[in-house]
């Protein structure tokens, strides 16, 4: 495991969460209750998220290409040499993704120091963003047609995952604010409506990365390959936040209009657990797309 090595997931993580992460926050106010979009949208702390998350998409896409393109020379000193950034970015096959991703980040960056006032345009930068992973990974090496399949279906992964976090980072944000305000009605409408978009954000999670699975692994060594492992793990933790989900949805939400403010304190705890477990599986994301598929 070599620094290079470090960086690069580091890059590829922070981008990852810092994305996903805007993207859901911009969705979760086009799709939440009246209400809750208020609150969300006049907190410090949604500002604060909005601001912080897009320096940080920036800085995690110049770092990522950085990252690679040390990777590629094999010399630190690469960062600061101008004729190989030239052959990175205009001499290779994916030189010209990095520039979208680059100008993709800067605008999206630009957009969330705006905050709130900007969600669907925001949703829809960290859209492109969260597509375009698969122009530069595993995906991009897969032969035509059967690339652009999973191309698709990577997308609906990411997508649906970026919807999940990204709510989940709301809803910490608003629930104890309603908390505050003895407001259980708005709590409950809030999480029921939450859940069925974490429904479907489940589903195209689950088949999104199962048609990813099968176009790149080999079977034979998926139980013994570092890259297996990995997903393994991913997988399990995956499969922890959706029984806190279903404990959420079954069990916590129809019981916040009977018993009141311990439940909903036991739901803000719930959910900043499953929002954890989700940081985690994304950090896994990161080094999956490091380690090789053929083991």
């Amino acid at each position: 495991m070599t620094p290079e090595w470090v960086t690069l997931v580091i890059a590829r993580w922070a981008n990852f969460l810092s994305v996903a992460t805007l993207f859901g926050m911009a969705l979760f106010q086009l799709y939440a209750p009246q209400g809750s979009r208020k609150t969300f949208a006049g907190s410090v702390a949604a500002r604060r998220l909005f601001l912080a998350g897009g320096a940080i998409v920036f800085i995690s896409t110049i770092g990522w290409a950085g990252a690679v393109l040390v990777d590629l020379a094999g010399d630190v000193g690469a960062l600061h040499d101008r004729n190989a950034w030239s052959s990175f970015l205009f001499d290779t096959s994916f030189g010209l993704v990095w520039l979208v991703r680059c100008t993709l980040a800067t605008v999206l960056a630009i957009c969330a120091a705006r905050g709130v006032r900007a969600n669907a345009l925001i949703a829809a930068l960290a859209a492109c963003l969260l597509f375009s992973q698969s122009w530069i990974g595993h995906v991009a090496a897969l032969s035509a047609p059967a690339r652009f399949g999973v191309a698709l279906a990577y997308a609906a992964h990411v997508l649906a995952a970026g919807a999940w976090l990204g709510g989940l980072t709301a809803l910490i944000v608003v629930l104890p604010i309603f908390r505050a305000r003895g407001d259980r009605m708005s709590a409950s409408k809030l999480l029921t409506r939450f859940s069925t978009v974490g429904l479907v954000a489940v589903v195209a999670i689950i088949v999104g990365g199962m048609v990813n699975v099968v176009a790149q692994a080999h079977m034979a060594t998926l139980l013994t390959s570092g890259w297996g492992r990995t997903l393994g793990v991913k997988v399990l933790l995956v499969l922890a936040m959706l029984a806190l989900a279903s404990l959420n949805r079954l069990v916590l939400t129809p019981r916040l209009s009977t018993e009141g403010s311990s439940k909903l304190d036991a739901m803000i705890r719930s959910v900043a657990l499953e929002q954890a477990l989700g940081i985690a599986a994304l950090g896994l994301t990161a080094v999956l797309g490091i380690l090789d598929p053929a083991g």
